[in-house]
Parts: C-alpha cells; sequence; structure tokens
C-alpha cells in the first residue's frame, strides 16, 4: 500500500482552498520536519532554530539561497502531540497561488515530499490518533453543506460513535468468552452454561446493533439533504414552481405542454437544512418516445426521493377534486405533500383535501411555509437521535449488516442446540465487522479508498 511504503518520508502540501486568499497554510509532517524548516525559516526575534520553543507561534521569513520568499508565521509541534501524531510544522503565508507553490518547492528541495491525497490524515490514523469513524468524520466534516451536517460530524468526532462501537465489541468478546469456554474446557471444570443470560446478551447486542444502523437513513437527510420530487400533470406550474422556490429562473416555464422532458436539479438551504428539488415531466399519456421516457423518469424519481410533491391547479380541483388519487399507485402515503397551485385564482370556498398545501408562484404566497413543512420531514434532535453517534457512510452501514447477519444467525444455531465450535464462528465473524469499521482489523483496500478521496493537504 502506498500511504505504508512511504511512511517514513516527510511529507507536505497546502492544506488551505488554492487561489486568491489572505493566507495560505502549508503543513508539514514527518521525522525531518525539523531539520527542513529550519534550513529555510529564519525568526525576526533574532532566536536561534533550536531555542525556538514548540506550541509557539513565530514570525519569521521563509529564504532560499538567501531570497526572501515571504514572511510568514510558524508553529512547531513535538511528536506525539500533533495531528498526525509526527513532529509537524505549520507554516502560515501570503495567499494567492505563487507564494505557498515557491515555498512548497523550497520544501520539496529540501528533502520534503508532496503528500498524497489523505496521507496527513492517514498517518493520523496510523499513529493512534484517531480511528477509522473518526477519520471518516473528518471527510464527512469537510464535505458538509449545511450547519445540521456540519453539527453531526462534530458529534462523530467527537468519539461518540467510537465508544459505542468499543462497547458493542465488548459485549460480543463477553459472549464469545462464555461460549468459547465450553469449547476449551471440560465440563466439569466451568459451571454450567446459563442460556437465559446468554439469549439476553444476544438480545442485548442485536437491539444495539439495530439502533445504531437506524441512525444512517436519518442522518443521511442531515447530511446530505432531503430529496423532492415535484410531479403533476403538464402544465400544472411545476417549472414556475421550482423557479420560485430557488428564486432564480433555471426552469424553461412554458404554455405549451410537454416542455420539461428530463430531469432539472437544483438545491437550496432553508432554515441550515439543504433540500435538493426535481423538476419533472408532466404526466400523462402520451405515444411520444421522448416524452413517454420522461414521465418514465419522473416516476423512477418519485420513488428514489425522500418527499413528493403532487402539484395540481385550480381548474383540477373543480373539474375532479379525486384528480390525485391517480399519483397514489406510486407515491407512498408517507412521503407525498399535495400542493394547490396558482391560488392567486382559487374561489375562497373551493374544497381542497386535508392537508392540501395552498402555494402562489405569483405572490409567493405559501412558498415559505412549505419550505418549512419539507424540513419538518427531515427535523433531527442530535442529542436524543443520535446521543450516541451515527453510521454515515455506506460501508459502515454495509459491514453492520454483514455483521447482524452473522450475529442473528449465531443466535439461531444457539438456540438450536448446535455446537458451540460453530456457533463461536458466527459471533467472531460480528466481531470482525466491528473492528473492520472502526479500523482495528488492517483492510489495505478500505485505506486506500477512504484516505485517497481526501483533499491532498489533509
Amino acid at each position: 500500500m502506498k500511504y505504508v511504503i512511504q511512511a517514513e518520508d516527510t511529507i507536505c502540501a497546502i492544506c488551505s482552498p488554492i487561489g486568491v486568499g489572505s493566507i495560505a497554510v502549508i503543513r508539514v509532517s514527518g521525522p525531518d520536519a525539523f531539520r527542513i524548516v529550519k534550513k529555510m525559516f529564519k525568526a525576526k526575534n533574532g532566536k536561534k532554530f533550536s531555542n525556538l520553543e514548540l506550541g509557539r507561534v513565530y514570525l519569521g521569513e521563509i529564504v532560499d539561497s538567501h531570497k526572501v520568499i515571504d514572511e510568514s508565521i510558524c508553529i512547531f509541534f513535538k511528536s506525539p502531540k500533533s495531528f498526525t501524531g509526527e513532529d509537524v510544522v505549520e507554516i502560515h503565508t501570503h495567499g494567492g497561488t505563487f507564494v505557498p507553490n515557491a515555498v512548497l518547492k523550497v520544501l520539496v528541495n529540501h528533502g520534503g515530499r508532496i503528500a498524497s491525497p489523505g496521507e496527513f490524515s492517514f498517518r493520523s490514523y496510523q499513529n493512534g490518533k484517531i480511528d477509522l469513524l473518526k477519520a471518516e468524520s473528518i471527510a464527512s466534516l469537510i464535505a458538509s453543506q449545511t450547519e445540521m451536517g456540519a453539527n453531526l460530524s462534530i458529534k462523530n468526532l467527537s468519539g461518540e460513535i467510537s465508544k459505542k462501537f468499543n462497547d458493542i465489541r465488548n459485549l460480543a468478546v463477553t459472549l464469545l468468552a462464555e461460549i468459547e469456554a465450553r469449547v476449551d474446557f471440560p465440563e466439569d471444570q466451568i459451571p454450567e452454561l446459563d442460556k437465559k443470560r446468554i439469549s439476553l446478551l444476544y438480545e442485548e447486542l442485536i437491539s444495539d446493533s439495530e439502533r445504531i444502523l437506524s441512525t444512517y437513513s436519518k442522518g443521511r437527510l442531515a447530511f446530505s439533504g432531503t430529496r423532492v420530487t415535484i410531479l403533476g400533470k403538464p402544465n400544472a406550474g411545476k417549472s414556475t414552481l421550482l423557479n420560485v422556490l430557488l428564486e432564480e429562473d433555471r426552469a424553461i416555464v412554458s404554455p405549451n405542454p410537454g416542455t420539461t422532458r428530463d430531469i432539472l436539479e437544483a438545491d437550496i438551504v432553508h432554515n441550515g437544512r439543504r433540500i435538493i428539488f426535481y423538476d419533472t415531466a408532466g404526466l400523462r399519456s402520451t405515444k411520444g418516445k421522448v416524452e413517454a421516457e420522461g414521465v418514465r423518469r419522473a416516476k423512477d424519481k418519485a420513488e428514489f426521493s425522500d418527499v413528493v410533491i403532487i402539484l395540481v391547479e385550480k381548474k383540477d380541483f373543480y373539474k375532479n377534486q379525486n384528480i390525485i388519487d391517480e399519483f397514489f399507485n406510486f407515491v407512498p402515503r408517507g412521503k407525498r405533500f399535495i400542493v394547490a397551485s396558482k391560488s392567486d385564482l382559487f374561489d375562497k370556498d373551493i374544497d381542497l383535501p386535508l392537508d392540501t398545501h395552498v402555494v402562489s408562484s405569483k405572490t409567493r404566497s405559501g412558498i415559505n411555509s412549505l419550505l418549512d413543512k419539507i424540513c419538518e420531514f427531515s427535523n433531527v434532535d442530535i442529542e436524543s437521535d443520535f446521543a450516541e453517534g451515527l453510521l454515515t457512510t455506506e460501508r459502515q452501514v454495509a459491514l453492520m449488516n454483514e455483521g447482524l447477519v452473522s450475529l442473528r444467525k449465531s443466535q439461531g444455531l444457539f438456540e438450536d442446540d448446535a455446537y458451540f465450535e460453530i456457533v463461536s464462528i458466527e459471533i467472531r465473524e460480528f466481531i470482525n465487522s466491528i473492528s473492520d469499521i472502526t479500523g482495528e482489523v488492517s483492510n489495505n483496500d478500505i485505506y486506500d479508498k477512504l484516505f485517497s478521496s481526501f483533499c491532498i493537504g489533509k
């Protein structure tokens, strides 16, 4: 694996966003970090490099062959008290493109190596500063687009989820010890197995595992956003509604039916939550292959979404107030929102179905309340819903599901009085799944996939 092979190198990278900005940060980590920076940093207070104190901020100059590249700030961190657990120097220079890259070039000339994507975080993991769960939380925090997603990532970084998995693993080890004791020792040397206690251990393990697994779907809404498909007949006002929700003209609006044929995707942030909207083709019977494909895609997108807005305009309520029934065949009750469009044209005495949201794209009446209602769908309480942390990646979910299959199989074998040797095999498989989640078991393929997805300076 590339990271393990090159772990003794001293690595360096720009860890702030590239481009125009007031400050850039270059990170150096490894056994020769201090030696390399010593050759190029001159403190303005006149102190010799050997007299610089760790954890202090020093103003100085970065020089190359007696030529000053930039005035900078340096901070020195001694192993193991750093992000990577190694000797680390952070160099703060003026921003832009030229200066940070010039500093990076000098670092390389003095023996540094440009870091691979995620290599700093990998070294942090390798040196026991973080586990895989925390590494994935760092990635999700960087990728967060909303306040809610960032807060959830920070909660996982605090170690709650790691502690929960350690508790689950320890309980599974206790269960395994009880079972394997009956394999390793004669019956007359150990107490009789308490089957009721073992059954309770199984139930507790399964319950804890299912509870932590259930956090993924709810957490996904906070991290990735609520997916909302807008359905309706042609000319119901879907594209106009989308433009009003976005407060910009993204969708083409036309009086001609069938204008929208492909899916148009756009997102906003409302009350700290991300909402992704999908404008779709109007649903109607059509012989045109292109429009028919648009209708098929609209139905597929509705199935994929968390919320489906069924948009019905005034004339359809007058003509047939059960018009929305045809949508109910493929939109589950729990995620459908009936929205009456063009409310500025409605008679006050019109009888609308229960829980109908009334909006006007022309006057913006009801728009904010509709957005509030959508946000309620993804509303979570970080302290109560995710008190023990949450799963944030499909990798974690897949391993948790695999582990639960093994655990339930072991429970069934135990209840059927199978040989303890066979029962214990499945418990070990469960423990291995938990260890893979936290990274206690080495898996180079996982490391490459996870850490290479990070940015260079992380």
